[in-house]
């Protein structure tokens, strides 16, 4: 064996391992040995040699296994086998005898199943000495060749560089691999791959040099396969609504999906509309993002013929927005609010005499609870409620309060009326899993007199509903008046006459019923308009997945379009110019549950690697292409293992770049598969700390979020409930996806993945928070829409003046812009409690803009009016102040 072969084998088979980064278990007592020699010499050449190798081996501890004619072997030029036993602390010196070839290790007293097909747990060692992209190839090309025989590999393991292979082998073949690996398996008359065709370098060494076999993993590690005659989802729905739809009871419910079309409808709307309004009755379209349409059926079932339509390429589940802050813990240590005011020096702003007035600011969250209480005391009698959730509601009727929901959105109006007391609030309760609510919001800021996409279906609804009661008002009216012609006491007439009186009953209430809606719709019109004016929005939901990040999301794009100043060619056409509003943004406090960075595979596995090569490995830990996780349980202490029955949500999310169609198909050129493995045993004292079992996978095609003329948006998403409580990982799996290219036609590309780890269902986030623990990242993306060029994201202010928190960095496909944008307090506390969060510090802010604004500043660019730098706390200049001391109202400054 060559000498990284003989180190390699020291490694595996001495008694006290060298591997820092794996723990091994204790070696067993002693190996029962069958190795394969080779003595290529005349007699009395192997005579001598097959002597000095008898030598060698009782040195090490050989002991060999009696039987008849053993004492020929040294005469005979076809003997090449010998077995025995040796202990384990000289078994790796059994290759320093070059004429040893290949060896199996059994554990002594090792019972092996008489059933050729059982599979047993073996580690091989490889031939050694091969660069190391060779080596890798080999590692590659023998796991292949072994398939043949029913191998498969493990997965996650420590290669040592492409130096040792390991899986479950049917027991069958574990002695065939005494052979020379290259001519088996063999058939009648030759082998099945002739080894003139086996590639390089599998062809040109000699690829197994030792197999030891392992213990057995522990029950129920291995999966089991899916079944065969498992049912067929439809290929544009997505695993989590194919599960939904399974249930019969869901499909005979109303639902609400989101469908993702081929291209971007702009120019051909109306057309898509009425192609989506007409497949199935009674669906509604709710909203529009960019090419991703919300939808409303009337029974889930329905779903599938929406999915027929040509111009429809996915079909999903809606994807929620994460609340950006909590309830703050009884107890909890927290700033006195006055002290926030005078530490950014707001309170000296208010006590000059701006405090908000004229100025109108709306807040966009999910629940507002108790806020009717507080208005009047704690926040100005003009507060008014906009419930776009009723938006949604075929009879305009609001969302019930969602328990689940920690409803932050009373603190984060406390805190905005804080900094601006005088100002009009507005709060806007939003469906979570509705971005396009906060479109209508943009819109209706920004001036916009439109209605939204779901208004509109409401409005057709509506209409449809009035004529269907005219009819019905004619039908009645008649059956009425024949019913009453006569008075008579015969049963037949009478209970005409009673029919009749019901009917007309029922369509008094369903009238009035009807009329109602039609107040509540008249009403949330009005409300919406009346956001036009709002000089102020903050938005306290973020969504870190469901939707492009790098602001390429059509919310992003939208707020570019009417939330920034548009450049002036001079000072006084830039003061002449109409205010802007500004939009004031929580950003993302998804710390530790996303990754995101640069696709690296150094050793072309296929397998992304969380580090660069020269980041150092944490400790027990052995490979950059594994993300353990860890586990923050709600009010705990945080731990390394799962608890079982978690569920969770896996989302990668990546952009790449377009290529002439001649090379590149519209589909991903790299789709990752989602793997999350299970480790068995994590300190190492029955099976090697690095043996892992796959517990599930993704499965379908990417999601397309969006495509441009030079790149397009994929998502991919798992959902997983952990078995058991243990120790689990993340690995990505990708590979180039357009087959039979030379491998020079193949392009390589750069695009950076982001990874999110999140609890699936309410009682999973109840429990805890899942996260990154091995390779978290920070500078992930403040999330959509914080990472928009025109959103004033803010994050939280820690106690040495940095952000804490909350992620940074506009996504993982912008190097330069800074985000957060500022950095404010991040806890409130009021009579009822109080909400710790980014949400709190975007109100804040908010409130400290409108207060600004009734001074005169533009805030539609904050930053420059405070001469701030980017990612910097919210305080205001002292020369600031002093300039205004003296008010001159109408001015701007």
């Amino acid at each position: 064996m060559t000498r990284p072969g003989l180190l390699l084998a020291t490694l595996l088979l001495s008694a006290v391992p060298a591997a820092a980064q794996v723990a091994y278990p204790p070696r067993p007592d002693k190996y029962d040995v069958q190795f394969r020699y080779r003595i290529r010499a005349g007699r009395d050449e192997r005579i001598r040699q097959f002597r000095e190798m008898e030598r060698f081996l009782k040195d090490v501890g050989f002991v060999a296994t009696p039987r008849e004619g053993a004492d020929l072997d040294a005469f005979d030029p076809t003997a090449e086998m010998m077995d025995g036993t040796m202990p384990p602390a000289n078994a790796a010196r059994l290759f320093e005898d070059p004429r040893i070839q290949t060896a199996v290790f059994v554990p002594a007293g090792r019972k092996l199943s008489d059933d050729p097909a059982t599979p047993v747990q073996v580690r091989l060692i490889l031939a050694g000495g091969l660069a190391p992209e060779q080596q890798r190839l080999l590692h590659e090309q023998v796991s292949r060749h072994l398939g043949l025989m029913g191998f498969r590999e493990g997965v996650g393991y420590d290669t040592l560089n492409g130096r040792l292979l390991r899986g479950s082998l049917p027991v069958g073949y574990l002695f065939t691999l005494l052979k020379d690996l290259r001519n088996q398996p063999s058939g009648w008359f030759a082998p099945a791959v002739p080894p003139e065709s086996l590639p390089l370098p599998l062809r040109s060494v000699l690829p197994v040099r030792l197999v030891e076999v392992l213990p057995d993993l522990p029950a129920g590690a291995t999966p089991p396969p899916p079944p065969a005659n498992a049912p067929a989802r439809p290929p544009k729905f997505t695993p989590e609504l194919a599960a939904l739809l399974a249930d019969p009871a869901a499909q005979e419910r109303p639902l609400r999906v989101d469908l993702i079309l081929e291209n971007d409808p702009q120019g051909r709307w109306q057309d898509v509309r009425f192609s989506i309004r007409t497949a199935a009755e009674g669906t509604s379209i709710e909203g529009l993002v960019g090419s991703i349409v919300s939808v409303r059926v009337a029974h889930g079932r329905d779903v599938l013929r929406l999915a027929e339509q040509p111009f429809i390429r996915h079909v999903r589940l809606p994807s929620a927005g994460s609340e950006t802050a909590m309830p703050l813990a009884a107890g909890a240590a927290a700033p006195n609010p006055a002290d926030v005011l005078a530490a950014s020096r707001v309170a000296d702003l208010l006590r000059i005499g701006y405090r908000g007035q004229g100025t109108r600011v709306a807040v966009v969250a999910s629940e507002f609870p108790g806020v009717l209480g507080m208005v009047g005391r704690q926040l100005p009698a003009t507060t008014r409620v906009i419930d776009l959730t009723a938006e949604l509601s075929p009879d305009l009727l609001p969302n019930p309060a969602d328990p689940n929901r920690p409803g932050v959105g009373t603190v984060a109006a406390l805190a905005a009326s804080a900094a601006a007391p005088a100002a009009e609030v507005m709060l806007v309760r939003v469906d979570p899993t509705a971005l396009h609510q906060l479109m209508t919001v943009a819109r209706a800021a920004s001036g916009d007199p439109s209605y939204s996409e779901a208004m509109q279906s409401r409005s057709q609804e509506l209409i449809s509903r009035a004529e269907a009661l005219t009819t019905r008002r004619t039908l009645v009216t008649e059956q009425y008046r024949r019913a009453f012609t006569t008075l008579s006491d015969q049963p037949a007439a009478v209970r005409a006459r009673q029919e009749a009186r019901a009917a007309l009953d029922q369509l008094v209430a369903d009238e009035r019923t009807y009329n109602a809606a039609v107040a509540r719709f008249t009403a949330l019109k009005d409300a919406v308009d009346s956001l036009r004016g709002s000089a102020v929005v903050v938005n306290t939901l973020v969504w870190d997945t469901g939707f492009p990040q790098d602001g390429l999301s059509a919310l992003s794009r939208l707020l570019e379009e009417r939330f920034q100043p548009r450049p002036a060619r001079s000072a006084l056409q830039a003061s002449r110019a109409p205010t802007v509003p500004i939009w004031v943004q929580a950003a993302s406090t998804a710390v530790g549950q996303v990754w995101a960075g640069p696709y690296r595979d150094a050793d072309d596995n296929g397998a992304l690697e969380f580090a660069p090569p020269d980041a150092a490995l944490p400790k027990g830990r052995w490979s950059r292409e594994l993300n353990f996780l860890g586990f923050e349980p709600a009010g705990g202490k945080a731990a390394a293992a799962l608890p079982a029955g978690l569920k969770l949500r896996f989302t990668v999310q990546w952009r790449e770049p377009r290529i002439d169609a001649g090379v590149l198909t519209r589909e991903p050129a790299f789709p990752f598969t989602i793997r999350l493995l299970r480790q068995l045993d994590t300190e190492g004292k029955t099976i090697a700390s690095d043996e892992l079992v796959e517990v599930a996978r993704s499965v379908g095609a990417p999601v397309r979020l969006l495509e441009t003329a030079g790149s397009a948006a994929y998502e991919q998403s798992m959902e997983v409930t952990v078995p058991a409580d243990g120790v689990y990982a993340l690995r990505l799996e990708s590979g180039y996806a357009i087959e039979g290219l030379l491998p020079a036609l193949r392009r390589g590309m750069e695009f950076s993945p982001r990874v999110v780890v999140e609890p699936a269902d309410p009682a999973s986030a109840a429990k805890g928070t899942p996260v990154f623990q091995t390779y978290p990242t920070i500078n992930a993306g403040v999330g959509v829409p914080g990472e928009s060029p025109a959103a004033v994201t803010v994050g939280i202010l820690g106690p040495n003046g940095e952000s804490v928190g909350t992620l940074t960095g506009a996504g993982p496909g912008i190097a330069l812009r800074v985000k957060p944008d500022l950095l404010t307090t991040g806890v409130w506390v009021t009579d009822g409690g109080g909400a710790s969060g980014s949400a709190v510090s975007a109100a804040y802010a908010a409130g400290v803009a409108a207060s600004l604004r009734s001074a005169g500043v533009r805030v539609s660019d904050m930053q420059r009016s405070l001469s701030l730098d980017p990612g910097r706390p919210l305080v205001l200049p002292t020369q600031l102040l002093s300039n205004l001391s003296t008010p001159r109202p109408g001015s701007e400054r």
